[in-house]
């Protein structure tokens, strides 16, 4: 093999390396976290503006404990079709949050990405599972679908939204885009 035909070959291998290292998925595991088999004792309805009208759906999920980032319990709820909204509520000191990319979840219409999720991923190959996956023992979240309300908005892109919870808010780690399909 020639000297100019090893370099051409070693300038794919990389480039094709580098693409691969590029789709990476976040895992779970990377965001690991600290379980605590704490309970909410009460969830504090005045932490947010919306915890009130939510209090039967928050309050039933409290009593279901941790199942989130360590102290945290996620929940969510029908909100229309194709929609749901959710909630993180501090299982520490019964704070509720409603972070803006989780009011009004759209799933559906979204043809999501082959292999878009970590192998990690809990439910994973399950038709039920979705629109939002999660850990007790991880800070990692992923959103299957369109953000906040995001179903109704063509700016919007739909994907797998990979998030950290940072303890007061969701940061943005990843998005593995899909296709917005039509609607019926």
């Amino acid at each position: 093999m020639k000297l100019s035909q090893l370099i051409v070959l070693a300038v794919v291998a990389f480039s094709l390396s580098s693409i691969a290292q590029g789709q990476k998925l976040p895992t779970f595991s990377q965001y690991k976290s600290a379980t605590d088999k704490k309970r909410v004792i009460t969830v504090d309805l005045k932490s947010h503006k919306d915890a009130r009208m939510f209090r039967t759906n928050l309050r039933n999920a409290a009593k279901g404990g941790v199942n989130f980032a360590g102290h945290y319990v996620l929940t969510g709820w029908g909100c229309g079709t194709n929609c749901s909204q959710w909630a993180i509520i501090d299982a520490r000191n019964g704070r509720v949050f409603f972070p803006k990319e989780f009011a009004g979840v759209g799933f559906g219409f979204c043809a999501l990405p082959e292999n878009g999720l970590p192998k990690d991923a809990p439910g994973l190959g399950d038709e039920d599972a979705g629109p939002i996956y999660s850990k007790a023992t991880s800070r990692l979240v992923i959103l299957t679908g369109f953000p906040g309300g995001g179903l109704d908005d063509d700016r919007v892109k739909c994907g797998n939204y990979f998030y950290e919870w940072t303890g007061t808010a969701l940061k943005q780690i990843k998005l593995v885009p899909g296709k917005r399909v039509d609607t019926p």
